[in-house]
C-alpha cells in the first residue's frame, strides 16, 4: 500500500472547512457520472471500469479516484481502494475542502477493513484535527480504538460521539452493536439506557428499536406497531419483523417481509431478512427463490447475507456442488470472512 497519508497531505495545505457540498461534482463528464452511477447501484465492476477508462484516457481527477476508491471498497479490496483514495487527495490544491474530508473518512474505512488499524487511527486523528465537532469520526476511532483492544480510549470516543449527537439514536445502536461485538455487553447496555434516558423525546420508532435491542420485545413490538401507523418504511419493517421473530412469531414476520418487498421490490436487505427466515424454517427452496429475486433487484443491499445463505441452502439440501460453486462466489466478493472460509474447509472435503 503506498505510505503516503491523509495526515502527511494535510500538513501541507492551508486549512479551509466552508459548509459546501463536494466541490467539483457540477464538473463532472459523461464518463465521471456513469462510474458514480454504477457505484450508487452497486454495480461495482461497471464503476471501476468507467473510472479505469478515464484515469487511462486522461490521468483522471479527484471525483474519478474518489469513485474509483467506492467500487474498490465495494468488492473487498481494501488496499487497492485506499490507494485509491490517497491518489484521490493527491488532487488536492493546498485547501482541505470537505470533498477531502468525505474522502478522507473512506480511506480510513478502507484502512480500518484492511486491518491496517495505526494508519486508520491517524487517518482520523488527521480528520479530528480539522473538523473535531464531527460525530462520525469520533464513532470510526471508537471503533478502531475497540479493535485495538484500547476499550477505555474507545469509551471516551463513543461519548464524544454521542455528545455531539444526542438525538442520533442510529448511533447508540451501532455503539451498542461494536461493544456487543467485542463482549462489551456491560458498556454496550449503558448506552441504550443513555439513549432510553431520553424520555418522551423519543419516537415510537427509536424507542421500539431500543427495546429490541435491550431485550424487551413485548414492549417494542407496541412501540413498532404504533410507529407504523404513521407510515412504513424498510428499517421499521426490519425491527418489527426481528422483534416477532424474537417473540416466536417466524411466519408472521415473514408475512410482513413478504408484504413490503410486493411494494417495494428493491429493499434488498428484506429479501435478505426473509431468506433467512426461510432457511431457518426449512424451506431452502423458498429461500433460495427469495436471495435469487433479491440480488436481482436488490440494487446490492443484503447481498452479502443472501450470497451466504445461499450457500448454506444448498447444503442444507445437500448439493454440496452447488454450495462450493457459490461458496467461491462469495469469498471472492468477501475475501476477509473468517466463517466462511472454514465453512469452505468443509466443502472442499465434500
Amino acid at each position: 500500500m503506498k505510505q503516503k497519508s491523509f495526515l502527511s497531505i494535510i500538513t501541507t495545505m492551508t486549512v479551509l472547512l466552508p459548509a459546501l457540498a463536494f466541490d467539483g461534482c457540477n464538473k463532472e463528464d459523461a464518463g465521471e457520472v456513469s462510474a458514480a452511477s454504477a457505484v450508487e447501484s452497486a454495480d461495482y465492476d461497471a464503476a471501476l471500469s468507467a473510472a479505469d477508462a478515464i484515469i487511462s484516457a486522461s490521468g483522471g481527477d479527484k471525483i474519478t479516484c474518489r469513485t474509483r476508491g467506492l467500487a474498490l471498497l465495494g468488492k473487498g479490496d481494501y488496499a487497492a481502494a485506499a490507494d485509491a483514495f490517497i491518489d484521490a487527495l493527491s488532487f488536492s490544491n493546498g485547501i482541505v475542502t470537505p470533498a477531502d474530508i468525505d474522502i478522507s473518512y473512506y480511506l480510513a474505512v478502507a484502512e480500518y477493513k484492511n486491518d491496517d488499524l495505526e494508519a486508520a487511527h491517524s487517518t482520523i486523528e488527521a480528520i479530528l484535527a480539522l473538523k473535531e465537532d464531527d460525530d462520525a469520526a469520533w464513532f470510526m476511532l471508537g471503533k478502531t480504538d475497540l479493535a485495538m483492544g484500547n476499550r477505555e480510549s474507545a469509551l471516551t470516543d463513543f461519548d464524544n460521539t454521542v455528545s455531539l449527537a444526542p438525538t442520533n439514536y442510529d448511533r447508540y445502536v451501532g455503539i451498542y452493536e461494536e461493544l456487543h461485538a467485542r463482549g462489551y455487553d456491560e458498556d454496550a447496555a449503558s448506552y441504550l439506557e443513555k439513549a432510553m434516558s431520553a424520555g418522551n423525546r423519543l419516537s415510537d420508532y427509536n424507542k421500539g428499536v431500543l427495546e429490541y435491542y435491550l431485550g424487551s420485545y413485548t414492549g417494542a413490538r407496541n412501540d413498532l406497531e404504533n410507529a407504523k401507523k404513521s407510515g412504513n418504511n424498510e428499517n421499521l419493517t426490519l425491527y418489527l419483523g426481528r422483534t416477532y421473530e424474537a417473540l416466536g412469531d417466524t411466519g408472521y414476520a415473514m408475512s410482513l417481509y413478504a408484504d413490503y418487498i410486493r411494494e417495494n421490490p428493491a429493499a434488498g436487505r428484506i429479501y435478505e431478512q426473509l431468506a433467512t427466515c426461510r432457511v431457518s424454517t426449512g424451506d431452502y427452496e423458498g429461500a433460495l427463490e427469495t436471495i435469487e429475486t433479491g440480488l436481482a433487484a436488490g440494487q446490492g443491499e443484503g447481498a452479502q447475507g443472501m450470497m451466504f445463505d445461499r450457500v448454506v441452502a444448498y447444503e442444507r439440501l445437500y448439493d454440496f456442488k452447488s454450495a462450493a460453486k457459490y461458496m467461491e462466489e462469495y469469498l471472492e466478493q468477501y475475501p476477509d470472512d473468517e466463517m466462511a472460509r472454514r465453512e469452505n474447509v468443509f466443502l472442499s472435503s465434500r
